[in-house]
C-alpha cells in the first residue's frame, strides 16, 4: 500500500512535489497551483525496477532503472554509482501496471489516484488509442 512522505525536499520553486511509496513502488507528483504537471512511478523496485514517466508537455517515458549497484568484480572497494534511468521499449504491461497502482493507492487522493490511472490507461500501448494530451483536465470530485 502506498503511503505519503510527509515533507519531501522540494527542489522546485513553482511546483509542489508529494512523495508516496511502499515495498514495491514510489511515486513522485509535481503539482502547480493543485493540478499534476508531472509525475514519476517506479515500479518493481526489488527486481529490475522501472519508471514510467508522464510530464504534461512531454507525455510519457518508459525507463529501466539501473541501481548503479553493479560494480566489476575487478574493482574492489569502488563505491556504488549513481542510478540511471535507461529508455524502455517495451510497454506492453502498462495495464497491469495500471491495475496494480490502483489496487496500491487506496492512501492517496483519490483525484490523484483517478488522475495517474487515467494517465496510464490513455497510453497508446494501453488501449490502441491515442494518449493523453496536455489539453486533459484534472478530474475534480
Amino acid at each position: 500500500m502506498l503511503y505519503e512522505i510527509p515533507h519531501p525536499r522540494q527542489s522546485n520553486r513553482s511546483l509542489v512535489k508529494r512523495w508516496f511509496t511502499s515495498n514495491d513502488m514510489d511515486l513522485f507528483i509535481w503539482h502547480r497551483q493543485n493540478v499534476p504537471v508531472r509525475f514519476q512511478l517506479t515500479y518493481n523496485k526489488r527486481n529490475a525496477e522501472k519508471a514510467i514517466s508522464w510530464d504534461f508537455h512531454l507525455g510519457f517515458r518508459h525507463y529501466l532503472v539501473d541501481g548503479g549497484e553493479t560494480i566489476p568484480n575487478n574493482y574492489p572497494g569502488r563505491y556504488k554509482q549513481t542510478p540511471i534511468l535507461i529508455d524502455l521499449c517495451d510497454q506492453k504491461n502498462l495495464a497491469q501496471i495500471a491495475r496494480d497502482f490502483l489496487a496500491a493507492s487506496e492512501n492517496i487522493d483519490i483525484a490523484v489516484s483517478d488522475f495517474i490511472y487515467a494517465r496510464l490507461m490513455a497510453h497508446p500501448t494501453t488501449t490502441g488509442r491515442r494518449g493523453a494530451t496536455s489539453t486533459d483536465q484534472f478530474p475534480v470530485r
